[in-house]
């Protein structure tokens, strides 16, 4: 059975890549499958063994449709899905495929993994420009939050220009982002949501690794039925040795933008003064908080027993957690079930996390409240009293995730 995965990106090419690509790279490597990446620019090439890109060949000054068209992107992903004789695509994630490629599918077989909330919502994490968490997509609702998006004009691409050569991109985008959406817009976010529920209609087996995450989805009236899969390891972890004496060793890894909560962490860890912390992770945009991980990171080197590692690769990943007793999840927003949780189980550490979205359903120990650094300062007292020390590993090999996943092909191929 000859599987192509769709995915937003490849550890190959970017390294501060996040887990979904990492799982979808290393599920793809296991089974010897193909992964297809979209990327803005025209026709199809190989990027490393078994990885190609498609061009999107977005025209223009970008618009509000280019969210979720990718003209130019069916044809080639057509191409590609012939040449390799693909019998059945599985997605992971649409955030440059955009989302009217379907006639390219023809009458393969399709799977949906939902690592995030992408196809419900704009922003991907149901979080709103204030950085509250939100009820569910509704037209209205998701119009205000990409006000700058649905404003987008060819001569405000050319403002944004020279905006962002005078260095204050963000700042425009956010004034644009004031002004009122003009009526109808809601009609156009519409159109997104009704591809998004064509998409997931037309799967013939959708996945989620949370039992939050697939409620979410049903509640949203974008899909029926769900079947939850327990991600793997992507690739093996050791245990972590026995520590050696010293302060409790805290750990972050992930993107540092808002919603993963690093802030919360820092000034809890400020508060509590137990212990060090150490941050991992790429400084990713984030839309509507420009510079934000540029100024965080300023502020870690000015709190004591805190540090910023920068990235690290895969080789290096065993000696990052063997460094480190406790894991601290402390997102803000609904994480749907973070590989990282998972890497940190597998090395014996402790988790700390907060108590939102599908955490609860990995982490049986230490919950929060989100945003909330009081209670995570406790939290962090308690861990340092505790001591250094591990606990017992939990191990999810990938081959047999594999032999899952094959399973599920099979079934979606059968149901056609």
């Amino acid at each position: 059975m000859r599987v192509a995965h769709l995915v937003h990106g490849h550890p190959a090419v970017d390294p501060g890549a996040g887990g979904t690509e990492r799982y979808a790279a290393a599920l793809a490597r296991e089974r010897g499958d193909l992964v297809v990446v979209a990327d803005r620019g025209s026709g199809e090439r190989e990027l490393a063994d078994g990885v190609v890109a498609v061009g999107r060949e977005v025209p223009g000054a970008p618009r509000f449709e280019h969210t979720w068209r990718a003209e130019g992107f069916t044809n080639g992903f057509r191409r590609v899905l012939d040449t390799h004789r693909i019998e059945l695509v599985h997605v992971h994630h649409l955030a440059t495929a955009g989302l009217d490629w379907l006639p390219a599918l023809a009458d393969r077989g399709l799977v949906v993994t939902l690592h995030d909330y992408h196809l419900a919502c704009i922003r991907g994490q149901l979080v709103d420009r204030e950085l509250a968490r939100c009820e569910g997509p509704e037209p209205s609702r998701c119009a205000a939050c990409v006000r700058e998006h649905l404003h987008a004009r060819p001569w405000l691409h050319a403002i944004g220009g020279l905006a962002g050569r005078l260095g204050v991109r963000g700042r425009a985008r956010n004034a644009v982002a004031r002004v009122p959406a003009p009526r109808g817009h809601s009609g156009r976010v519409e159109q997104r949501s009704s591809a998004a529920r064509a998409l997931l209609i037309r799967a013939d087996r959708v996945l989620s690794p949370s039992r939050h995450l697939a409620g979410r989805f049903r509640s949203a009236g974008l899909v029926d039925r769900v079947s939850l899969i327990d991600l793997p390891l992507v690739a093996p972890i050791g245990a972590a040795p026995e520590p050696k004496p010293g302060p409790v060793r805290f750990l972050f890894v992930g993107s540092l933008i808002p919603t993963k909560g690093p802030d919360v962490l820092l000034a809890a860890h400020d508060r509590a003064r137990a212990g060090e912390v150490r941050f991992w992770g790429p400084r990713k945009a984030f839309d509507g908080q420009p510079g934000w991980a540029d100024r965080f990171v300023e502020r870690v080197e000015k709190v004591p027993g805190a540090h910023y590692g920068g990235l690290f690769a895969d080789e290096g990943r065993d000696r990052v957690y063997a460094d480190a007793d406790v894991l601290v999840v402390p997102s803000i927003w609904e994480e749907n079930s973070p590989l990282v949780v998972r890497e940190a189980q597998a090395a014996g550490l402790r988790v700390v996390a907060s108590r939102v979205g599908g955490l609860p359903e990995l982490v049986e120990s230490t919950l929060v409240p989100p945003g909330h650094p009081g209670a995570l300062s406790h939290a962090l007292r308690a861990e340092a009293v505790r001591g250094r020390g591990r606990v017992e590993v939990v191990d999810r090999p990938l081959d047999r995730h594999a032999e899952e996943m094959t399973r599920h092909y099979a079934t979606a191929l059968a149901s056609r």
